[in-house]
């Protein structure tokens, strides 16, 4: 009896130890397994994020390559507009939110408004009216910046609107007022750093041909998006007709000339150095002779040249006759005609500028002056 009984008690421990290691091996087979799936959903999960990198950074490339490639846009000239345009964002995700959710903020922001605006509208050709408009406008932000940098920023966003408005309209009607709007603009980017990237962002936005960007290398856009896209603007709003094609290129003249005209203005005694000078409208005028020419083109370059030729004979006494001598002999007879002609008129009046030029060696630009007739 005792035998069996000790024989019944090494069989139920020796069962127990099976057990215990079927168990185990179980247990850690399902562990392993675990393991094993967890590690394989963590090299699919790799995997997976490492092709989606991968595909995005293709992606990247291929656009790069593809704005390279383009004929209608420079890349140098994007990568500017976006450095400058970086500022507009931050306005955008930042204090507009801020205008709209906080009514102390706006109260502030409103009665600050008003001095910015009355002065742009006051701004005339004469040199001291000018310091004078521009002191008053540089006392008013500089006050506002001690008590709130958000504020200041605001303001600087809303004169870049309300000058470049300014510019078109002033522009338009009397081209001389190209220069002493870049007067008083060359003034404040020279003095407030801050508001070049606010001017300089809204200028490109309002006129993509400073980059210079065309905006007709997508086969897949429709006429009124690349339209759209180059600030055609409505005649209509209600049945969205968009403007004249000579209509947009007066107006886009008027950025193009303000522009040129605020790279060769030349600071008055004691004033501080131009911040944005003439290299960059040679820079604008390189760019876009090395583009393929559209219909608006000539109307713009000379709308450049009208104002900046002089300095530009000045700053680059050898490069620049050779540069106009291409676009005479070279890029003018390639420029397209629009089907009703309307760009004709462009085209004869920049080469009858560039032909003067050649025959008496000076640029007939436009006075800096008040013209007689006014």
């Amino acid at each position: 009896d005792d035998d069996d009984e000790a024989f019944e008690e090494e069989l139920r421990r020796q069962n127990e130890l099976i057990e215990a290691a079927i168990k185990y091996d179980k247990e850690r087979t399902e562990s392993e397994l675990a393991a094993e799936k967890e590690r394989e959903e963590k090299e699919k999960k790799q995997k997976e994020e490492e092709e989606k990198k991968r595909k995005a950074e293709a992606e990247k490339k291929e656009k790069e390559l593809k704005l390279q490639r383009s004929s209608a846009t420079s890349p140098e000239g994007l990568e500017e507009y976006k450095k400058h345009y970086a500022k507009i964002e931050y306005f955008k995700a930042t204090l507009k939110p801020k205008l709209a959710n906080d009514p102390t903020f706006r109260k502030q922001i409103f009665e600050a408004r008003r001095l910015v605006k009355r002065t742009v509208a006051q701004l005339q050709y004469k040199h001291n009216v000018i310091l004078e408009k521009y002191t008053v406008m540089y006392n008013h932000l500089t006050s506002i910046k001690a008590q709130s940098q958000e504020a200041f920023e605001v303001l600087l966003n809303f004169l870049a609107k309300a000058f470049l408005a300014q510019v078109k309209q002033e522009v338009h009607a009397t081209p001389f007022a190209a220069y002493f709007l870049a007067r008083f603009a060359y003034l404040l980017i020279s003095t407030i750093p801050e508001f070049l990237d606010y001017l300089m962002g809204r200028l490109y936005k309002r006129c993509p041909y400073l980059i210079p960007q065309y905006h007709d290398d997508d086969p897949t856009l429709a006429v009124d998006e690349i339209k759209r896209r180059l600030r055609y603007d409505y005649t209509n709003k209600e049945d969205k007709t968009f403007q004249t094609f000579l209509q947009h290129a007066e107006q886009q003249k008027c950025y193009v000339m303000f522009y040129g005209a605020l790279c060769q203005t030349k600071p008055d005694p004691g004033q501080p150095e131009n911040r944005y000078p003439i290299k960059h409208a040679w820079v604008w005028l390189a760019r876009i002779c090395n583009m393929p020419p559209r219909e608006i083109t000539p109307i713009l370059v000379l709308g450049l040249l009208e104002v900046s030729a002089e300095r530009l004979l000045e700053a680059y006494p050898t490069q620049t006759p050779k540069l106009f001598r291409l676009i005479r002999e070279k890029i003018l007879p390639m420029y397209p005609k629009c089907d009703n002609n309307d760009n004709v008129g462009g085209i004869t009046r920049l080469e009858m500028f560039l032909d003067d030029y050649f025959k008496t060696g000076q640029v007939k630009c436009i006075s800096e002056s008040l013209p007689a007739q006014i």
